[in-house]
């Protein structure tokens, strides 16, 4: 999908489809999505004049149009079917098996979010009276200078700022190999409006990273057979071994076939399934095939049209902790700087961005260090701050503490008792530099520890802290007051 040109564009209101309304601006923000719209806004309760610029006409970016709220709405849905299942199924009730979302069911829930969210983006544009924002292509001319124009060219318009902020965001990656053409990717799964509405019986994911990993989550509990195709030697590379571990047992329990070491070669047709095609290391190949095949390899910066103002680096827009990129005027968040690709980081990154820009000097730092990664599988995963490898890599002493979920009140009583809460320690301060959860609400309870680590808090503040009860984080405590003082 090119920039300025999709299937189906969301909502919008008429007065965003006019050109801007002014020459010159005091921050212009070139992408509607967490890394620019949030800054934006910080920047008019400042009073600064703003131009907000995004192809779609509204806001959220690629997580809303095609990303983390739609499937997540698909996921979280038929997890809460999953769930009413299991605690009937627990006193002897086999007939809620009758009670089924098929896949339409999940899509029109996922487009009725996406729907309310693009309804409420409008509302608090108009609610930020200094954000002027218009629907349109940016295209920069310099460090001052973007050519705004409508996607049809029935207008256009040289705009001027002090500020620039990037927040162009990123593209899916297509690996280049013959009939890549014929894999279908987000879009087509979860955009706004798609479709694409009919399950498969069978697909082949390829990619093994969190995506890739989701994704065969949702269908093969929809009873889709699926394989996902790694070239890596394990699925979610980067992610704690022991996570890892569960939820590859998890998968294979739903019978996902997972082929590691596997290099895709190509893509073909043949007698009404797609074939994909792979070779392993030591030269032997092989072959499986589908009804559909989902490309799930990643997404890369969209950069395209920025090497003029010398920020690109490496294929991505080269910034320091404040935001800043080496042009003193120009700053940037979210995917297009290649770190977190997370709407949550991109967030505090276009606040952190805002920020500095009003205080006229690099001042506040994003702490990536406390950004928390989340998987949401059934059930769900997370990590935040440093893991045992990056512990040991760094030369950094650590013990760990760690609770099962099996033993906790709230696990019990939603009936997902697989999983457990890890807190990692550095020895001698006690701080708390890292947690893994695998299990209920694992997204959820993620946050408190990265809230921790951001503070530098020591394990006996959260041994000390009293949590609701009966509520999954009372896990937190339980497993903090496990460390010996």
């Amino acid at each position: 999908m090119s920039i300025g040109k999709y299937d189906v564009y969301p909502p919008t209101d008429a007065s965003f489809e006019d050109p801007p309304r002014m020459d010159k601006y005091d921050v212009i923000v070139i992408g509607g999505g967490g890394g620019g719209y949030h800054g934006a806004f910080e920047l008019s309760k400042g009073n600064y004049s703003v131009l907000l610029i995004d192809d779609k006409g509204n806001l959220g970016g690629n997580c809303l149009y095609e990303g983390c709220i739609p499937s997540k709405s698909v996921s979280i849905a038929l997890y809460l079917l999953e769930k009413l299942r299991g605690i009937l199924k627990s006193v002897g009730n086999n007939d809620v098996d009758k009670v089924r979302l098929l896949w339409e069911n999940l899509i029109d829930h996922k487009d009725n979010v996406q729907y309310i969210r693009y309804l409420q983006h409008i509302r608090e544009i108009k609610e930020h009276g200094n954000v002027d924002f218009v629907k349109g292509i940016a295209r920069v001319v310099d460090n001052h200078r973007v050519v705004v124009e409508a996607d049809d060219g029935s207008w256009r318009r040289e705009v001027e700022g002090k500020y620039l902020i990037v927040a162009t965001g990123s593209l899916p990656i297509k690996i280049p190999v013959p009939g890549s053409e014929l894999a279908i990717g987000s879009q087509e799964l979860f955009g706004y409006k798609t479709k694409y509405r009919k399950i498969p019986s069978d697909v082949v994911i390829i990619g093994g990273g969190y995506i890739g990993v989701e994704v065969a989550s949702v269908l093969s509990g929809l009873g889709v057979k699926v394989t996902i195709v790694e070239m890596l030697p394990r699925i979610l590379s980067g992610w704690d071994s022991s996570i890892v571990s569960m939820i590859e047992d998890k998968l294979r329990n739903r019978e996902v076939t997972i082929l590691t070491n596997s290099r895709v070669t190509g893509i073909r047709e043949e007698g009404g399934q797609k074939i994909v095609e792979y070779a392993k290391p030591d030269g032997s190949k092989g072959y499986v095939a589908g009804s559909e095949v989902i490309m799930a390899v990643g997404r890369r910066a969209n950069v395209e049209g920025l090497n003029q103002l010398g920020i690109v680096d490496k294929n991505h827009v080269d910034v320091n902790d404040a935001m800043a990129t080496k042009v003193p005027n120009v700053y940037a968040a979210g995917d297009v700087i290649g770190r977190y690709m997370l709407y949550h980081a991109a967030v505090k990154e276009s606040v952190v961005a805002s920020w500095n820009i009003m205080m006229g000097r690099p001042i506040f730092e994003v702490n990536f260090n406390a950004v928390p990664m989340t998987i949401f599988t059934e059930p769900e995963a997370a990590m935040v701050g440093l893991s045992e490898d990056a512990a040991k890599a760094k030369g950094i002493g650590y013990e760990v503490v760690q609770y099962p979920l099996e033993d906790d009140s709230y696990a019990q009583i939603i009936g997902v008792r697989d999983g457990w809460v890890k807190l990692i320690i550095e020895k001698g301060t006690q701080r708390i530099i890292g947690g893994v959860i695998y299990g209920e609400a694992a997204s959820m309870i993620i946050n408190e520890v990265a809230l921790a680590i951001a503070v530098n808090a020591r394990v006996k503040d959260l041994a000390l802290l009293a949590h609701a009860h009966p509520t999954i984080f009372e896990s937190i405590d339980r497993a903090a007051i496990r460390y010996s003082v």
